[in-house]
């Protein structure tokens, strides 16, 4: 019976040991050598709290992303920006679903995000465009193609253009997309 509350005694000690250390370093760092506790005003005015490095950080963050090109954005941050717009989109209305308004039925389409394509373009001075599927909820090989163009806005990419590209038509058993557009020279050029 003495060997097993030993046994107990010393598993408790193993398990305690680290979070004393943890503490005692912790006390130690936290106080002056003198055991005071306390800190100068010059001292607190010479060293920056955790807030105010993080907020430096951040200055620092925005300042260069606001010089920042509009043109060097590269492919992946397009679609980050992209993904962001898309996520914020689904939390409106009816959470997890993508509504979108067809310009020409004035149907609204409800929508589920399935993937964008490559390659994402610049079509320059700050503008950038990427193509998408998403497919009706409750069917996923029925597939829209929806265009999005992005342009730079106080640093970041922000859409501010979306359009249904290619609507599903069922042919010979399938869905497949019909396109409305096409781009002749970056320009939409309308097909009847």
């Amino acid at each position: 019976m003495q060997s097993e509350r030993i046994k107990w005694l010393l598993h408790k000690g193993l398990i305690a040991l680290p979070i004393i250390l943890i503490l005692v370093l912790l006390a130690r760092c936290g106080g002056e050598p003198d055991g005071s506790g306390e800190q100068t005003s010059t001292d607190q005015a010479s060293e920056p709290t955790p807030e105010q490095t993080d907020a430096e950080e951040e200055n620092r963050d925005q300042a260069q992303t606001k010089e920042r090109d509009p043109e060097s954005f590269t492919a992946e941050e397009i679609k980050a920006a992209m993904r962001e717009h898309i996520e914020n989109r689904t939390q409106m209305g009816n959470p997890g679903v993508f509504e979108i308004t067809d310009p020409r039925t004035s149907q609204t389409l409800e929508l589920r995000f399935q993937k964008i394509h490559d390659p994402v373009r610049t079509m320059g001075d700050g503008h950038y465009f990427a193509c998408t599927n998403f497919a009706e909820i409750g069917d996923p090989y029925k597939t829209y193609d929806l265009d999005f163009w992005l342009q730079v806005h106080d640093g970041e990419l922000v859409v501010y253009e979306e359009n249904v590209h290619k609507l599903p038509v069922h042919k010979h058993g399938e869905w497949v997309q019909q396109p409305r557009y096409n781009f002749v020279d970056d320009r939409i050029n309308l097909l009847r």
